[in-house]
């Protein structure tokens, strides 16, 4: 059958459109490849369950100046493609320093540190942490004014996504140029990189993530200890949950029933080690919640959620995985 006129136009809009993507992609892989790469140094600090995976895939092309106030986690970095270092100041030549710390205090506290140390303009800062966006803010501006430039650059993906360097990156600047001079490097650890807008962007765009995240998990480990508790297998739950609307994150990748995670080796086969704590999921809702207060908006959800995660706490559980909750609604 011959073609009509309006079939051969789309063809060539079809063609014109991926040979521009095609060529597009070229380019972002000749930059990546020759150019930010050169001689770059880039600093490392906060080598934990998140950090320290992703400083690795970070020092498969690059080198590598690492740092953690944690002896053991500079010795387990150190057994790595790294350099690390014992103390802070020995970055501040870095071209390109990134940070994944715990929470507002410590970022506050390495960030004032490195603030003494930094002496030349065109430093890049990336903060990985979730932190809230006042203290991004904050930060942003103290670094512009010593001529350097920072990123707030939260991640979602979980302990797995850093291993594989499959992480989501959420980036708040307001520099285009050294946003796009981090993005090369940001590619070794993820494979999605998302501008959020400006100064702060990233760290709320994070904390929103994250309020959907607890009470989704929540909800996940209410319905996996339901559907036991009244005979059904918890390995066909999670089948049916995961082709089903109930499918999400927390059911498909982190299912924190030990039976179902045993498949994907993720922390509930694993007595819940590693992953990402209850304990900072907590801080998290706390963040959220003071946000929301500020802002004057209601987050009756993440009021629950933020005391079933104070309860797991006072069990005990901080610092196990957050689908641990399963186990505290069971009564452990």
């Amino acid at each position: 059958m011959g073609l009509t006129a309006i079939s051969v136009r789309r063809l060539s809009a079809f063609a014109r459109f991926h040979g521009r993507r095609l060529a597009l992609q070229y380019t972002c892989i000749r930059y990546y490849e020759d150019e930010a790469y050169t001689n770059a140094v880039v600093g490392f600090i906060g080598l934990g369950n998140m950090g320290l995976p992703m400083a690795r895939n970070l020092a498969k092309k690059n080198k590598i100046l690492a740092f953690d106030t944690n002896p053991d986690a500079r010795h387990a970095a150190s057994i790595s493609i790294m350099e690390v270092s014992d103390t802070i100041s020995h970055l501040k030549d870095c071209s390109m320093i990134f940070t994944m710390l715990p929470g507002c205090q410590v970022v506050d506290q390495v960030m004032s540190d490195l603030h003494n140390v930094v002496d030349h303009q065109n430093t890049i800062i990336v903060d990985c942490s979730t932190v809230s966006p006042t203290t991004s803010r904050r930060w942003h501006d103290a670094w512009k004014v010593n001529g350097c430039a920072m990123l707030d650059a939260p991640v979602s993906g979980g302990t797995k996504g850093a291993m594989e360097g499959t992480l989501t990156f959420m980036v708040g600047y307001d520099d285009k140029m050294r946003f796009e001079q981090a993005k090369p490097f940001l590619y070794c650890m993820g494979d999605r990189i998302i501008p959020c807008g400006g100064p702060g962007t990233g760290a709320a765009t994070k904390l929103c993530n994250n309020v959907a995240l607890a009470a989704q998990m929540v909800g996940i480990c209410e319905a996996m200890n339901l559907g036991e508790s009244l005979g059904v297998d918890p390995v066909l739950l999670a089948e049916v949950m995961n082709t089903s609307t109930a499918s999400c994150w927390s059911s498909k990748v982190n299912n924190p029933h030990p039976s179902v995670a045993r498949a994907s080796g993720s922390p509930a086969s694993q007595d819940y080690v590693g992953g990402f704590s209850a304990r900072l999921m907590l801080k998290d809702l706390g963040l959220a919640a003071q946000a929301a207060e500020d802002n004057g908006v209601a987050l009756p959800l993440v009021a629950t959620s933020r005391e079933l995660y104070k309860l797991a706490g006072l069990r005990g559980m901080a610092d196990r995985d957050f689908g641990i909750m399963l186990q505290l609604l069971r009564g452990k």
